[in-house]
C-alpha cells in the first residue's frame, strides 16, 4: 500500500530540477516519487540465491536510490553526472558496511572505477552477476557474497568485489542462502523498466 511506487507507461525529467519526475498512463515502467508520507522501499516476492539482473533506470537530477541483491548488499544507484571524483555512495558504487558501536562508522565501501553515470532523464543499464554467502549444514558461513561484476551502461565499474557482510540499510545484517531484491524507495524519483533475471545454478 505503499503510495509511491506506481506502473506508469511513460516517464520524464528536467535535466537541471532536482528530484522531480513525471510520469505517463500505462504499463511497462515501474516509478518511484517519494513524498513526505510516502517513502517505502519496494522487495521482490521472489527470493534469489546466485542471479544475474539486469534493468533500465532514469533518475531524477539529485535523486538518489539502491539495488540491494538478497536486501542485503547495496549496489548505489544515485544522479553522479559530472562528478569528477567517485566514491561508494556514487551510481555503481558497492555502499559501505555500518557499525555503530561505540560510535557510527562507515566501512568497506567500494567506489565504481569511473564514472559512467548519463545525464538525469536518459535511461541508463545496470548489469550485475552476484554470487549468494555460502553456508555448511550447521548455519556456518563457509563463504562470503561476491559480485562476479557490475557494469553501468557497459561499462564494468566493480569486478569480483568480496562483501564480507550486508552493507547499510540491509533487512537484515543476519546473512541468508536466499533473499529478496530490494530497491530503496525514501531518497528521490527513480523509473525502471526491463528487468532481467537469470538464476544460476545450485541455487
Amino acid at each position: 500500500n505503499a503510495g509511491n511506487w506506481r506502473v506508469a507507461g511513460s516517464a520524464s525529467v528536467a535535466v537541471f530540477e532536482h528530484d522531480v519526475m513525471t510520469t505517463g498512463k500505462g504499463t511497462g515502467i515501474l516509478a518511484n516519487l517519494p513524498d513526505d508520507k510516502n517513502r517505502a522501499n519496494l522487495l521482490s516476492v521472489n527470493e534469489y540465491g546466485d542471479v544475474e539482473v539486469s534493468f533500465d533506470f532514469m533518475m531524477a537530477g539529485h535523486s538518489n536510490s539502491g539495488f540491494y541483491l538478497q536486501g542485503r548488499y547495496e549496489v548505489q544507484l544515485l544522479d553522479s553526472w559530472g562528478h569528477d571524483q567517485v566514491n561508494f555512495g556514487d551510481c555503481g558504487g558497492v555502499f559501505a558496511r555500518r557499525k555503530y558501536a561505540p560510535k557510527e562508522v562507515l566501512f568497506e565501501g567500494h567506489p565504481p572505477r569511473q564514472n559512467a553515470c548519463l545525464a538525469p532523464g536518459l535511461w541508463q543499464t545496470m548489469e550485475i552477476s552476484f554470487r549468494a554467502p555460502k553456508f555448511d549444514a550447521s548455519g556456518k558461513k563457509t563463504a562470503n557474497a561476491r559480485l562476479v561484476f557490475v557494469r553501468l551502461n557497459g561499462v564494468t565499474v566493480q569486478e569480483n568485489v568480496e562483501l564480507t557482510g550486508p552493507t547499510g540499510g540491509p533487512i537484515s545484517e543476519t546473512e541468508a542462502a536466499k533473499g529478496p531484491f530490494m530497491i530503496q524507495g525514501d531518497h528521490g524519483p527513480v523509473a525502471f523498466r526491463n528487468f532481467k533475471i537469470k538464476e544460476l545454478g545450485g541455487t
